[in-house]
């Protein structure tokens, strides 16, 4: 072997390695290096992400080092980046060739076939290489593969089970215990997990991905109380594990323990920064504890910590809401509906404020962006409170306008002939509105209670109560 161009720890001697190659490049002059050397250099190019380059220097490579295997299995990886699968599997067979044990030459046979969604021979390759395998840290690297592969299938119940084989293994495989906790929740795995876990901690107590694991199976299964004992292992282990914290904060909160959550969230704060879901989520705790002061501070700062945070904009202006401050409220849905213009929600809490204000225009406008809406990003509900304000301000031609309108998006609904007759009996027109109160009578007489709902006037009605009565 060649004598090396640089030391291992000589900076300056890499850096003239680099611009010895580049000026080869422009030369177009073949440079000469070791194959630590050209380890280095690959490396340098991966990490600036300068993957053709890479492809260069491993092209250089192999023409001065053509019998090292770990040159054929890089180029093989960065073709298989670029798509040139047949290249890529060319190359592998090579390097099998010369390193029939390298457990990474099957591992990218694999990923030629998940990247091709042949799910089914990429599963073949790992297991066969997994049943040659006699070390156990490749079989467990074979195996967390296999689990990816699985993954990518959608297959969670297989996931479980593939990292559940390698926690048999080896029970403090991190990885495998980290990726555990959202396979266990596609795959619904919870009771499994904790039997799973609680074995796994009989063997080491102090595992503290164990433990968190157990308290998310516990949470899932609806076990609160459990899962708060869980993780409150978890943080004796490891005190700055931030998502033990955040997670008993979400199980106290499930349990209407606010003071309780609020103090979990707030020690996730202190050991990781303070994120912004975690300042929105003590907001919604002093929300429900009524201290709507409290709260708007903790959605503020949620939103001064990201701007873009709709939803603390939204519960800011929920908080105005509760105590009757339309203004403040309309002001802060509207910041929301600025971030997030198609959410139907943040457009009835606008038309809410605006009917509470009795502003009509406004009103007719928030009607209008609710009609403007993709047909499944509203409901019937939303067209009955509209029309409700609608009728309640006066405005019952642009009540009946709606109605129209929905009726044609929405079809015949059991509500429509009532609040119809709503609209007409109140502007004067008894025939109509009769027609159309036996109308819904005749359909749907259980709904009839709606027409005193909107128009409570009308239950002295002695008219009105002997149609009803007559469809009794």
């Amino acid at each position: 072997m060649e004598e090396r161009d640089f030391d291992d720890d000589g900076p300056a001697d890499l850096n003239a390695c680099i611009s010895r190659f580049e000026e080869s490049l422009t030369r177009k002059q073949p440079v000469f290096f070791d194959v630590m050397t050209f380890e280095y250099l690959i490396a340098h190019y991966e990490q600036k992400e300068q993957w053709k380059t890479a492809l260069e220097v491993l092209d250089y490579a192999l023409e001065q080092h053509p019998y090292q295997s770990f040159f054929l299995i890089k180029k093989a990886g960065l073709l298989i980046y670029f798509r040139k699968y047949k290249q890529a599997l060319d190359l592998l067979d090579q390097a099998e060739s010369l390193d029939p044990g390298d457990v990474s030459i099957n591992i990218l046979r694999s990923d030629v076939y998940l990247d091709k969604k042949q799910h089914y021979r990429s599963v073949r390759i790992i297991e066969e290489s997994i049943a040659r395998a006699t070390d156990q840290v490749e079989r467990e690297e074979l195996m967390l593969e296999l689990a990816d592969v699985y993954e990518d299938w959608n297959r969670y119940d297989m996931v479980f089970e593939t990292l559940k084989a390698v926690l048999a293994l080896n029970h403090d495989n991190e990885e495998a215990l980290s990726r555990m906790w959202y396979c266990v929740e596609l795959a619904g795995k919870q009771d499994e997990s904790v039997e799973l876990h609680k074995a796994i901690l009989d063997e080491n107590p102090y595992s503290y991905l164990a433990w968190h694991n157990l308290g998310n199976a516990y949470y899932d299964l609806g076990h609160f109380e459990k899962s708060i004992e869980a993780y409150e292992f978890v943080v004796a282990i490891n005190e700055q594990w931030d998502l033990a914290y955040r997670d008993c904060g979400d199980a106290h909160f499930r349990l209407k323990q606010y003071h309780k959550a609020i103090t979990q969230f707030e020690k996730a704060i202190e050991v990781s920064k303070p994120y912004e879901d975690l300042l929105f989520s003590i907001g919604i705790c002093y929300e429900k504890l009524k201290d709507l002061s409290q709260a708007r501070q903790y959605y503020r700062r949620a939103s001064t910590s990201d701007p873009k945070y709709f939803e603390a904009f939204y519960r800011i202006g929920e908080t105005y809401r509760k105590e009757r401050e339309w203004e403040h409220a309309i002001h802060f849905y509207k910041k929301a509906l600025r971030l997030k213009p198609e959410n139907a929600q943040f457009i009835m809490a606008l038309a809410h404020s605006f009917y509470n204000l009795g502003e009509v225009e406004p009103l007719i406008f928030a009607c209008q962006s609710i009609m403007a809406l993709h047909v499944n990003q509203k409901s019937k509900t939303h067209y009955e409170k509209l029309v409700g304000y609608l009728i309640d301000l006066g405005c019952l031609e642009d009540a009946l306008q709606l109605l129209d309108f929905a009726a044609v998006e929405k079809g015949a609904l059991s509500s429509f002939p009532y609040l119809r007759a709503v609209c007409y009996l109140q502007a004067g027109r008894r025939k109509e509105g009769i027609a159309w109160l036996e109308e819904g009578l005749s359909n749907h007489y259980s709904r009839h209670r709606i027409l005193y709902k909107f128009a409570p006037e009308l239950k002295g009605d002695a008219q009105i109560a002997l149609v009803i009565e007559q469809y009794k």
